[in-house]
């Protein structure tokens, strides 16, 4: 095939995809190439309006100039490399489109889907919010109420372990002498007690005045704050000066004849 063949192929091809893509039927192509025409050429296009092959010759002589523009704007000169160009352009643009439908697809699919998974999503935690809080307040008023059982069964446990060990110390009973219980060696226990707690009572008394006594003793030793001297010390030196004094009075009354009894 030749270029010039290759050529019109192409350009009846792009003009069939143009049209095509358009959705122009033949009318709307002669008005449209007519009202080009008309504002290009007026006068020239007025003179051939009544001949219809020359306009279909007219109409075919635009379409195959606008073409070669085309292509000499897109590629200079027409070649077959241009033309292979064209073409693996058209299939990659038909195949990035076939792509994106798919992937559009797809797309459209994993929004369906997660739409699908949140409306699942939802019902179950609405179902979970509706039907786990009672089962765990029961699960919890459960073992409230176990651990209340408890410790009250430990407090009655306690209490039986104390009446026992109450019974057992004070009811306890001599095998030899049965008469003599513990609530009685207690009694007797208790009654020494205060027996010797009255001794003690009355030795701390008895010790009290003993140490009043042995007070009054110092400070007589000690003599009061206000004098200068010991009160101990006042009554050997007024023993002493009264001794003296007696010694004189009978040393004078010997010197005056004086013989009684000394």
């Amino acid at each position: 095939m030749s270029t010039t063949n290759c050529a019109s192929v192409l350009r009846l091809k792009i003009l069939n995809e143009l049209l095509s893509e358009l959705s122009l039927n033949d009318q709307e192509l002669a008005r449209s190439l007519t009202h080009l025409q008309l504002s290009i050429d007026p006068s020239s296009f007025a003179s051939k309006l009544s001949n219809d092959s020359a306009l279909e010759a007219r109409l075919s002589e635009e379409i195959e100039s606008r073409l070669s523009s085309i292509l000499e704007f897109l590629g200079g000169d027409v070649d077959i490399p241009l033309l292979d160009q064209i073409h693996k352009e058209i299939e990659d643009i038909a195949s990035l489109e076939s792509e994106l439908s798919s992937t559009w697809s797809s797309s459209i699919d994993v929004i369906s889907r997660i739409n699908e998974l949140h409306i699942t999503l939802q019902t179950e935690l609405l179902d979970a919010i509706s039907t786990l809080p009672p089962a765990l307040n029961i699960k919890r008023k459960a073992d409230n109420a176990l651990s209340a059982a408890v410790i009250e069964a430990s407090l009655v446990k306690l209490s039986l372990m104390r009446a026992q060990s109450h019974q057992k110390f004070y009811g306890y009973v001599s095998k030899t002498q049965p008469d003599a219980t513990m609530i009685k060696a207690l009694s007797i226990a208790q009654g020494k007690l205060r027996d010797e707690a009255d001794d003690l009572s009355e030795e701390e008394r008895a010790l009290e005045s003993q140490i009043e006594e042995y007070a009054r003793l110092m400070r007589l030793v000690e003599g009061s704050p206000e004098s200068d001297r010991a009160g101990f010390a006042q009554i050997v030196e007024d023993y002493i000066r009264v001794e003296k004094e007696t010694e004189e009075c009978r040393r004078d009354l010997r010197r005056l004849g004086w013989t009684g009894p000394d």
